[in-house]
């Protein structure tokens, strides 16, 4: 087992990194898949990086016909009692975003939520390239990837161009190598897609000493 799936297994044993409520930006973009889709009458939905499933019963809830991949099998185990939970049916495969184990293709709806910035720019990159790849034409998927500004940008060591290993313990993320990106990077990450659009969502904590700053990017095969 590599070290990244141990750290994961860990946390999803830990019923607190185990959200049960979807984040509203993932609904939003489900919901308007869902009504812009014409074909199959039950579109086709993978999560890259599923965790505890809160986002793959969120997709069932609405007719998607589900599946999920995630590193962590502890992870996916609790992603699968939520949907049998609701007597549906989902596929859940232990793999890598960087290779993912399905035929060119396969969704009509795509979601990375938060889970392509975990690796260096290499990683980032053969990952949208494989979200790219098994979203059918027509089809659209959802990244939420961490920008230049969020507050966890430079704690670390740098391995390269925006990417460091967070010597932060503030978190869950200490150790983690991670991967920030600047606006001007998000069309040439993005290129092979027939459409992208975005937005920068951004909330402050810690009594507005840090902030959590996202893209949320939208493409379109």
């Amino acid at each position: 087992m590599s070290d990244s799936a141990r750290h994961w297994n860990e946390l999803h044993a830990n019923p607190r990194f185990r959200p049960s409520y979807p984040n509203e930006d993932v609904v939003r973009f489900l919901l308007a898949t869902r009504d812009k889709l014409k074909s199959p009458s039950q579109p086709r939905f993978l999560d890259i990086g599923a965790g505890g499933g809160r986002h793959m019963r969120l997709a069932a809830e609405l007719g998607f016909s589900v599946c999920g991949v995630d590193i962590s099998f502890t992870g996916l185990t609790h992603a699968r009692e939520r949907i049998e939970a609701m007597n549906r049916h989902a596929r859940a495969a232990v793999a890598s975003m960087t290779q993912l184990p399905f035929a060119n293709e396969t969704f009509e709806a795509v979601l990375s939520f938060g889970s392509f910035y975990y690796g260096d720019q290499k990683q980032m990159r053969q990952a949208i390239a494989e979200a790219n790849r098994v979203l059918a034409k027509g089809g659209r998927s959802f990244t939420v990837l961490r920008t230049t500004s969020d507050y966890r940008y430079g704690k670390g060591r740098q391995l390269e161009p925006r990417t460091f290993q967070l010597d932060i313990s503030e978190t869950n993320e200490l150790g983690t190598v991670q991967h920030f990106l600047a606006e001007e990077n998000i069309p040439e990450y993005f290129v092979d897609f027939s459409r992208v659009s975005f937005e920068k969502s951004e909330c402050t904590f810690g009594r507005r000493t840090r902030v959590n700053s996202d893209w949320l990017i939208t493409a379109e095969k």
